[in-house]
């Protein structure tokens, strides 16, 4: 195995930079390229990055649930088959993506008798495959809502083959592949509701428990594990409706709102949008949906625009007219700027474990698929990875910063080491800092310390007697520095030191 040193690898270090911006016209809808599949209703749809998906799903015209999975550019306006969900034939199912893999699971099978499913399965856009990961921890739900928060993903509501609404709510650690139930959503027991997330707060609305068409509103905070019923949705109760999120607001719209009734003077398929204000907690509607009324149909939003497509219209009777039309919506004109640095060595290829400084600018909050929350974030991959960030700036504007870290599996960074645990040990606090380190008593008489940056840098060096515990005070920017304290002479003990060394890893962030 070859063996390099991270300090001899971080001194031909060089930058990668990635950025995008996007600005809209305001609250208005324009049709976008038809969906490439078949038409059809109770599909999945997400977004990676800059790029939406959409498959699974029932077409009516052949009476079967469908397989197959579309990709979105809609920079081109072209979609792009890509390699059919891992666990076949499916529609009812839930979707959501976390950084830059997507996700499937639960549904049904369609047809008679009808097959549920509790699977899950992730998709890798760089490598267009499909990985089975752990088994839904609710058992086989049809008509759920999915959602993410961070690096984790929740599936809720929803209904089991008998048709019984179900109120229950489990959280998916990407990390560990890990199902964990959480508190029961606070709402009543439904199924066909929508959801989505803002920041670390999730939401789930509208649906049905058999007969209503609900229109109440709730928020989970991932923190607390606690659901709080927010202002009631405007317009008219519904059920197989569309919701997503852009910035801090939330969208829902169209849906199924049921023969005209006192309840109900509008229309069977309202087409109405309205967007809630995180904020304020309000509801505003915007520009009526320019296509068809419909239910059962897909949203998902890329950067800070939403899309509506796909779903069913009764005709007249029994008669289902299955969609395959996509409708892009721009809300209140904004610019958004994300960037993502990182120090990688010339061939942007690092050794395992090497420690891979990544920084997003541009937001105000910050959410990484590693669940981190920070404007920066300390990676020490050991295979190749991507890494992403989705920033919110003042103004609710939203961006996604993706980056890939190729390692080479054959390099393993040895140059600036973990400690040796029989070796010379110090507690450093608080770590991360604002520049302000405390440097427990190593027991040693005097020590030279020597500070490096990424690149191999000296950037500070002192020579320290040390009969208790020092402060150091750092004047750098934020970034990772590696600590090198050597001992010189005799320890306060009376021992001879010779040639202690102490590696440490510190990060600077204000």
């Amino acid at each position: 195995m070859k063996n390099k040193s991270t300090l001899a690898q971080l001194l031909t270090a060089a930058f990668f930079l990635l950025s995008f911006s996007a600005a809209f016209s305001q609250n208005t809808w324009v049709q976008k390229a038809d969906f490439g599949g078949t038409a059809r209703c109770r599909a999945v749809g997400f977004s990676i990055g800059t790029k939406g998906y959409l498959g699974t799903g029932y077409d009516v015209n052949t009476w079967v649930a469908e397989k197959d999975f579309w990709e979105l550019d809609p920079a081109t306006n072209v979609w792009t088959q890509k390699a059919n969900f891992g666990g076949g034939v499916r529609q009812d199912a839930v979707g959501f993506s976390i950084g830059a893999k997507g996700y499937i699971g639960t549904g049904t099978s369609g047809g008679s008798p009808v097959t549920g499913y509790q699977d899950f399965w992730e998709y890798d856009p760089s490598a267009n495959s499909w990985m089975q990961k752990t088994d839904f921890g609710g058992g086989a739900v049809m008509r759920a809502v999915g959602f993410s928060i961070g690096a984790k993903g929740y599936i809720g509501t929803g209904s089991d083959m008998s048709f019984t609404s179900l109120g229950n709510f489990w959280e998916w650690d990407q990390a560990s592949d890990t199902w964990t139930q959480k508190g029961n959503f606070g709402g009543m027991v439904r199924s066909d509701a929508v959801g989505f997330s803002i920041g670390n707060k999730g939401y789930i609305g509208t649906g049905t428990g058999g007969t209503q068409f609900m229109q109440d509103f709730w928020e989970w905070d991932q923190a607390s594990n606690v659901w709080t019923q927010k202002a009631n949705l405007g317009g008219v109760g519904r059920y197989s409706a569309v919701g997503f999120s852009i910035g801090s607001s939330g969208y829902i719209g169209v849906g199924y709102a049921g023969p005209n009734t006192p309840s109900n003077t509008g229309p069977m398929f309202p087409k109405d949008l309205w967007e809630w204000n995180q904020a304020g907690n309000s509801w505003t509607q915007r520009a009526i949906f320019s296509g068809s009324g419909r239910q059962d149909a897909v949203g998902f939003s890329v950067g800070n625009k939403g899309y509506i497509g796909t779903g069913e219209l009764h005709v007249s009777g029994n008669y289902k007219n299955h969609l395959d039309d996509l409708w892009e919506y721009a809300p209140n004109s904004v610019s958004c700027i994300v960037t993502a640095v990182i120090s990688s060595d010339p061939s942007s290829t690092v050794c395992v474990g090497q420690n891979v400084f990544i920084s997003a600018s541009g937001g105000t909050t910050y959410s990484w698929n590693t669940g981190a929350t920070g404007a920066n974030i300390v990676a020490a991959p050991g295979i190749t990875t991507t890494y992403s960030v989705m920033i919110t700036d003042a103004a609710g504007c939203t961006g996604m910063g993706t980056l890939t870290v190729p390692v080479d599996p054959g390099c393993t960074a040895t140059g600036i080491a973990p400690l040796n645990t029989d070796a010379l040990q110090a507690a450093i606090w608080p770590n991360p800092s604002i520049g302000e380190f405390r440097i427990g008593d190593l027991g040693l008489g005097i020590y030279n310390l020597d500070l490096y940056n990424v690149f191999g840098e000296k950037v500070h060096s002192e020579k320290i007697l040390n009969p208790e515990s020092q402060i150091l005070n750092l004047d750098l920017p934020d970034g990772v520095y590696f600590m090198q304290i050597s001992a010189i002479g005799e320890s306060t003990s009376g021992g001879k030191t010779g040639d202690a060394i102490l590696n440490e890893k510190i990060i600077i962030q204000k």
